[in-house]
């Protein structure tokens, strides 16, 4: 007895393939491999505390992030189901943002988790906000806010251990290179340090009691 073959079209779409019993059918006979679309839920706010300690994101992440769009995994298809006219905008940043790599955007070379090509790469996120907004992108705020670019960095604290190795070194540095910096009785000579300052020529940029004092600590830590 024959078999009665059926034949079935078979459609490409972006969201995966699709099975049809006829061309003119509206409805697939079976999907393979669609994924839904997420839902416009997920199109929330960077969180800029995270990013602003990261420092470096992806391009399509960076870019998601110049729109203050949190740079989550299905965040591009959510745009483009959702805001078609925003997610076109992310695709021509994208688009630029890969193009220039290299030429008027830098990337971190090297980095432990870089992959091939532009998409694997890493950009600075305070560069490329700094680059966007120079080319006149619009919606930049958020992002030069979370990234506090108007802010002045944070004071390093120096310990009493930064200090005490700043010393150490000022201290050899003194031993190989200033004339009897040592003198008859072997002790640190401030005076010593301050002729030889002056036969440099060097503009240090501190007071000579500034120097001395520096030389008195070296001399009190020597003694430890």
């Amino acid at each position: 007895m024959a078999t009665k073959e059926t034949t079935y079209i078979l459609k490409h779409s972006p969201e995966g393939l699709k099975l049809f019993k006829d061309r003119d059918a509206g409805q697939p006979y079976a999907e393979l491999g669609v994924v839904p679309v997420p839902d416009a839920s997920i199109l929330t706010p960077p969180r800029w505390k995270h990013w602003y300690q990261r420092k470096l994101a992806r391009p399509w992440q960076a870019t998601l992030l110049g729109m203050n769009v949190e740079p989550v995994s299905n965040a591009r298809m959510a745009l483009k189901a959702h805001a078609p006219e925003k997610y076109r905008v992310f695709k021509d940043r994208l688009d630029i943002l890969k193009t220039l790599l290299g030429y008027e955007i830098e990337y971190l070379d090297d980095h432990v988790r870089e992959g091939d090509g532009a998409d694997g790469k890493y950009v600075e996120l305070v560069e490329y906000c700094r680059y966007a907004e120079s080319i006149g992108w619009e919606g930049l705020d958020s992002m030069r806010e979370g990234l506090m670019l108007d802010q002045k960095p944070p004071v390093l604290q120096i310990t009493q251990r930064q200090t005490n190795n700043v010393l150490r070194v000022l201290d050899l540095t003194f031993r190989n290179c200033v004339p009897n910096y040592f003198d008859g009785k072997g002790q640190r000579s401030a005076t010593a340090v301050l002729k030889w300052f002056e036969s440099q020529e060097t503009e240090v940029g501190v007071s000579d009691k500034t120097i001395s004092n520096w030389v008195a600590q070296c001399a009190a830590f020597g003694k430890e």
